[in-house]
């Protein structure tokens, strides 16, 4: 097919080895690891699921408090989300075809980052293990829980060990990731996926779905996604954030309408700073190259990604500040602890982006 092999970024440089054959090595290594990741994606969805909302079961996990709860509680959602949009992708990767280099590059970057989020996680239970944490709370649940730790744990170290299996075999151009940024982005596979996966619909629908990636509208779509991803981003965090919020709200019976304003920000902003961390990691939409802009722009980005980041560990290391800032366990002094959180980062982001260039 056209999309598969072309250099989808205007800007590209035109190289002669710009794709991987279909008989490389290193082609069955990646499609192995993106089927470990995706068994380790699911296994530890499933795990995290019944150890933070099945009632009878979290009751004895040393993990259910803050600091470390406030690990899994993104985790949870965001494990699922990247290991989604990286199989959709990878549906690509069963073509009898040469593979775009970036392709191949940012669906490893992408393994690799859910395999690392879920050794994160399973590395914060481990601790919460260690230190004993809740040690009041255990019950006859608890070994069980600990035990069963271990699956996840090993399924993230398989999965990471296939990615680094698979980039030792990759061309050493490819290892890097100055390549994939330039070359193209997921959004430059949108077209060919939806095309992959309307092949299995019925004729009118492929039909259908074949004009419909090929029309005005949906190059103008990707313009805009590109051009304005933050903003986007940002839209999208804070629906996300809203909605757990009020799920939170719904389950747990609050009353309190800042206590929901709160939970929804620190949600929103991490959802925001990780879906930024995760653009700027695997090239995900990346605009294009026009000159024009400037340090102060960048510098901006990068403080405001950072406050955001900011907002969610200062309320999961509200325990250990309490010493430093007083009482926490109101909802009013929790925002303003946050908010504070976040305008240092901020601020202190900005000064030394602006300070080093931005680079």
């Amino acid at each position: 097919m056209y999309y598969a092999a072309m250099p989808n970024r205007p800007d590209a440089p035109p190289t002669a080895d710009a794709t991987l054959p279909a008989d490389h090595p290193a082609r069955a290594a990646v499609r192995r690891a993106a089927r470990d990741g995706l068994a380790a994606a699911v296994l530890f969805t499933a795990f995290a699921e019944v150890t933070s909302h099945v009632r009878a079961v979290r009751a004895g996990s040393p993990w259910q408090d803050d600091p470390y709860d406030a690990v899994v509680s993104f985790t949870l959602f965001l494990v699922p989300a990247l290991a989604a949009l990286a199989t959709a992708r990878s549906v690509l990767l069963r073509r009898d075809e040469p593979q775009p280099h970036f392709r191949i590059g940012q669906l490893l970057r992408a393994w690799g980052l859910s395999a690392a989020l879920i050794a994160a996680t399973a590395l914060t239970d481990w601790t919460a293990v260690a230190l004993r944490a809740d040690r009041d709370r255990w019950s006859g649940t608890t070994p069980w829980l600990v035990v069963s730790l271990a699956l996840p744990t090993a399924a993230a170290a398989l999965a990471g060990a296939r990615v680094l299996q698979a980039r030792r075999l990759l061309p050493p151009g490819l290892r890097g990731r100055r390549e994939g940024a330039a070359a193209g982005d997921w959004l430059d596979d949108l077209a060919p996926v939806a095309q992959d996966l309307a092949a299995r619909l019925p004729a009118p629908l492929t039909c259908a779905v074949e004009r419909a990636v090929t029309l005005r509208p949906f190059v103008s779509a990707m313009r805009f996604t590109r051009r304005h991803v933050v903003g986007l981003a940002g839209a999208a965090a804070w629906l996300g954030g809203a909605l757990l919020a009020a799920a939170e709200a719904v389950g747990e019976g609050w009353t309190d309408p800042l206590l929901w304003l709160t939970a929804a920000s620190v949600h929103a902003c991490g959802f925001f700073a990780f879906a930024m961390l995760c653009n700027a990691t695997l090239s995900i939409a990346v605009p294009r190259a026009n000159g024009r802009r400037r340090g102060s722009a960048r510098a901006a980005r990068h403080a405001i990604t950072a406050a955001a980041l900011a907002v969610p560990l200062t309320g999961a290391l509200r325990a250990p500040l309490r010493p430093l800032i007083g009482r926490t366990a109101t909802v009013p002094a929790l925002a303003e602890l946050v908010l504070t959180g976040a305008a240092v980062a901020g601020v202190l982001t900005f000064v030394v982006a602006i300070a080093l260039g931005s680079d």
